[in-house]
Formats: C-alpha cells, structure tokens, sequence
C-alpha cells in the first residue's frame, strides 16, 4: 500500500477546500492508498511538510492547489521516484491543464486511482525550479503585484494584467544561448516548460514537456493596440503567427542584466541577482495523469 500526502494550500484561487476534502474521503481508493491529508498554513508550510513527509516514506503527494503549490512540492521531489499528482484549485494552473488534468475534482481522483505517470523535465533556474512557465517582463511585473492580492484568481490576474499597463517599464537584457548573444528590450521574456501560462493562455504552443530541451519566447515591446491582438492570439494557441514574436530552443541560457533581475517562476514573484544560468533537467519529474 503506498503513502500518499494531500497537501493543500488554502489560498489557492479556489476557497471551498472543505469540499475537496469531502470528495477525497469519498473517492480515493483506500485499498490502494494509506492517505493524509495536510493544510499549509503560510509560504513556507508546502516544502516543510514535503520534507517531513518524504522522511516518513511518502511515495505520492498530491498538490491541491495552483502552479505554485506544485511548485513547491516538486521541487522538492527532482530525479526521486516520488510521484506528483494535482488537484487544480489555483488561479491558473498550467502544469495540470498541460497534462490533460481539469477542475473536476471527481476526475482528478479517478486519476491518482489509475496511478499512471509520466516522466517530464524540469528547468533550473539559478536555485530555483520551474515545471512550466517562468518569465522576465511585463508577466514578472504583474505576477509581483498578483501576490501582493489578498483575493486571487484568473479574474483579478487578468484584470491586472491591464490595469498596470501604463506602469511598465521594459529594461534591456543580454540574452546568451546555442553560442549566439541577443540584446533585447522585451516585452516579454518567457522560459518555457509547457505550452500554457494557465487557463489555456499560450505562450509556446510548440512546446513538449518531455523533449529534454527549453523554450525561450521572446515578445517584443509593444503598445496596448498590439497587446489586445497579442491576447487573442495567446488564447487561440496562435502566438507564434505574431510578428513580435521569437521562439527558440535550448538546453543552457544565461540571461544578464545591470540590475537585479525581476521574475516569475511558475507565477511566483521572485528577484534574483543580475546574472540568471538556466539549464534543463531531462525527464527528472514523475507526474501521475
């Protein structure tokens, strides 16, 4: 019988958590698993109780939560045989809609039932790790001020995502990969895992999980006429028609800036120093699906 450790985050778009607690008593299959449940109570309880967990001989965890929870609970299981599964509940959830996972919670336990997985990679950056999208620019601008909400979700994000607009500032970057250099004032600055930022918003929609390389999506400043078009193609997957848009493929970049550099990783804000080294991490994550 294998241990499996729920562990859920609160905070996540999704308030009525209680109701998935019901649904997971109801449906997962006892006979296969030995369960727990956890509630992280702050920032920093997701990675304590993996820890602890995978101390107690946990092989399964399962985030209930958005991309920052799996996150959080990934990066703690790179290259191990311990297994992640996502019950998605967050505000965007990308990595889960990526692998064909929805917000039916029925669904997602009949899933961690089947106990069937995929190897997918994962991507270094600095000390840190992303799984799906990580980002430089206007999506780190707004995911810096999306964190400071006290009330989250796909609404205020978007709403966000316009209102701050005027505010933005794009600064320049030395972007080096595949023995080329390129400088550049970008709108955006994406590293790409998946596909899709989340909610089916996506940035590289050429991009595969499990194909050992990274994707690096460059979008060009650009005025709001230009963002309005950008945003419908984002939606219907048609990005890369865009002329302010480049992508390419690689397993190292290193990015360089004067300043310290602002960024999202799977959505979370975070600032790193003035040099950011990203390289993948092949097959290094078993994702049940």
């Amino acid at each position: 019988m294998e241990k499996i450790c729920f562990i859920i985050n609160p905070k996540a778009g999704y308030q009525k958590y209680n109701h998935v607690i019901e649904i997971i008593k109801k449906k997962l299959d006892v006979s296969k698993f030995q369960y727990k449940i956890e509630l992280s109570k702050n920032k920093f309880d997701i990675r304590k109780i993996t820890k602890r967990e995978i101390k107690n001989n946990t092989n399964f965890f399962v985030a209930v939560g958005g991309d920052g929870t799996v996150n959080e609970i990934c990066s703690e299981i790179v290259n191990t045989n311990i297994k992640i599964g996502v019950i998605p509940i967050g505000s965007g959830n990308g990595l889960a809609y990526e692998m064909g996972l929805t917000k039916n919670i029925e669904d997602c336990i009949t899933t961690i039932n089947n106990n069937c997985y995929k190897e997918i990679d994962s991507i270094s950056i600095n000390n840190l790790f992303s799984f799906n999208v990580a980002g430089i620019g206007y999506d780190a601008f707004v995911a810096k001020y999306f964190s400071q909400e006290k009330k989250r979700g796909m609404f205020k994000y978007m709403y966000l995502s316009f209102y701050l607009l005027n505010k933005y500032r794009s600064k320049k970057y030395t972007i080096s990969f595949n023995e080329k250099k390129i400088n550049i004032n970008p709108f955006t600055i994406a590293i790409c895992n998946s596909r899709q930022y989340g909610n089916n918003f996506y940035i590289c929609p050429e991009a595969k999980i499990d194909d050992g390389k990274i994707n690096l999506c460059l979008i060009e400043d650009c005025s709001l006429i230009n963002l309005i078009s950008l945003t419908w193609k984002f939606y219907f997957g048609k990005i890369n028609k865009s002329k302010l848009y480049k992508t390419y493929k690689s397993n190292n970049i290193t990015i360089d800036s004067s300043d310290n550099i602002l960024m999202h990783v799977d959505g979370e804000s975070v600032n790193l120093d003035k040099k950011v080294e990203i390289s993948i991490n092949e097959k290094s994550i078993k994702f049940v699906c």
